[in-house]
């Protein structure tokens, strides 16, 4: 479930990267596309307005002769040309005439060789691109063969082409929302089906286990029982190694114990969360005081001290699971820890809340957990260089326990003199 969990989010993020990736090109490439057709379309009007710079010039200058009280130059204004604006100047600078109802800014950023008129206006003499927020312009002189005859001002509102890229950006983003919806449905659904092929061929390995573990048990135990039977006379004969047998069938029952328990907690994951009849409510504090209670004697035979350090404010931590199996999982860290332990050396459990979590950490003096085999631990018959006659599935069986109840089982610090497993368990009312 974790893997597919996992796959399927790893799958949207590569697609919402691609999709991104693609949309952001689409768009800065459209976007480029309409600020080069609108210079395009700034030069053409230039090249119009400079046509008609002479026509103009000669009539400005008639206009002047006739009528010396003149007030300035003629703006000539209309619905048609609200989106651009169109600028005449003599070869000083001066405005003869303009066109259009669009707002344009004075001319800023003048390069160096301004041109200067008797009059004190200062203009660029060569061409020049200016953008501001809402258009864009563009100042040309306009030469003749022999002199220079004026300038013209071309400008162009883009407030179309702001309309129309954020059209655009607003499409792409919906458009990206329904891809990645839509692939993650599909998705999902293509990982339920390719997972389950797989997960039929686990739930068999996991029946196949628990059903020769079952049936393991029964030869075990009568072959427990004719050993159990054996006189004493012959089991004092040194040629028969009946104190042998005795450990090797009882390992094996551990063992088989051991793999039965695990076969049903990896099925009862795959069939889904606790349901609430499987729910016991007790308080888990008490549980841990009891479970070191029953193994003090053993702590104490390697002179290994146990301690219980709850949270000062804490005086009982109500919980609702199954206590059998949550007593397993701390019963198989508190004996490792024990194991591991020096001789006189220390095991606590603390029992802390970490946010609204319940977190336990068995932490004992031993010599810690390689970096390269703190996943390795957790996997089944896995004793590293560790040969202390253990099964190897004490770790995987906690960590399958803690993830039954939503929960989970990971290696904390981990030292020569310190090493913490962490149990880590939701609040009572997510289960």
């Amino acid at each position: 479930m974790q893997l597919r969990r996992r796959l399927a989010l790893q799958g949207g993020g590569f697609a919402l990267l691609l999709l991104a990736a693609f949309s952001g090109s689409l768009y800065w490439g459209i976007a480029s596309q309409r600020q080069q057709d609108q210079r395009t379309e700034l030069r053409q009007l230039a090249g119009s307005a400079a046509a008609q710079l002479p026509l103009i010039a000669h009539e400005t200058r008639e206009a002047e002769g006739r009528a010396k009280f003149r007030a300035g130059p003629r703006l000539i204004d209309s619905p048609t040309l609200q989106q651009q604006r169109l600028q005449w100047f003599d070869a000083q600078g001066a405005l003869l005439s303009e066109q259009g109802g669009l707002t344009v800014p004075s001319l800023s950023g003048q390069p160096a060789g301004a041109l200067a008129s008797a009059r004190g206006i200062r203009v660029p003499s060569r061409a020049l691109w200016q953008r501001w927020p809402g258009g864009m312009s563009l100042w040309q002189p306009v030469d003749s063969q022999a002199e220079r005859l004026g300038y013209v001002r071309v400008a162009l509102s883009d407030q179309a082409a702001r309309a129309d890229l954020s059209r655009l950006k607003r499409g792409l983003l919906l458009g990206g929302v329904v891809t990645v919806l839509a692939a993650l449905l599909v998705g999902r659904r293509m990982l339920r089906m390719a997972f389950l092929p797989l997960q039929r061929q686990v739930s068999a390995l996991q029946r196949f286990t628990a059903d020769a573990s079952h049936e393991l048990r029964h030869p075990l135990t009568a072959l427990r029982t004719q050993l159990a039977a054996v006189p004493p006379e012959l089991r004092q004969q040194p040629a028969l190694a009946w104190g042998e047998l005795d450990g090797l069938s009882r390992r094996m029952g551990e063992l088989l114990d051991d793999l039965l328990l695990l076969a049903r907690q990896e099925q009862a994951g795959l069939d889904g969360p606790l349901s609430t009849a499987e729910l016991q409510e007790f308080d888990l504090l008490e549980l841990l005081e009891d479970l070191l209670r029953c193994y003090a004697p053993q702590a104490a035979a390697r002179s290994v001290r146990l301690q219980l350090s709850p949270d000062p404010a804490t005086q009982s931590v109500p919980f609702r699971g199954q206590s059998e199996p949550l007593l397993r999982l701390f019963t198989n860290l508190l004996l490792n820890a024990i194991r591991h332990s020096p001789e006189g050396g220390t095991v606590s459990l603390q029992v802390s809340r970490a946010g609204r979590l319940i977190r336990v950490t068995v932490a004992d003096q031993g010599p810690g957990i390689p970096l390269q085999e703190r996943e390795q631990v957790f996997e089944r018959f896995w004793s590293g260089t560790d040969r202390g006659g253990h099964s190897g599935l004490g770790l995987a069986i906690g960590r399958a326990i803690a993830r039954r109840h939503g929960g989970e089982l990971r290696i904390g610090e981990s030292r020569t003199g310190r090493c913490e497993l962490v149990v880590e368990l939701p609040p009572t009312d997510a289960l």
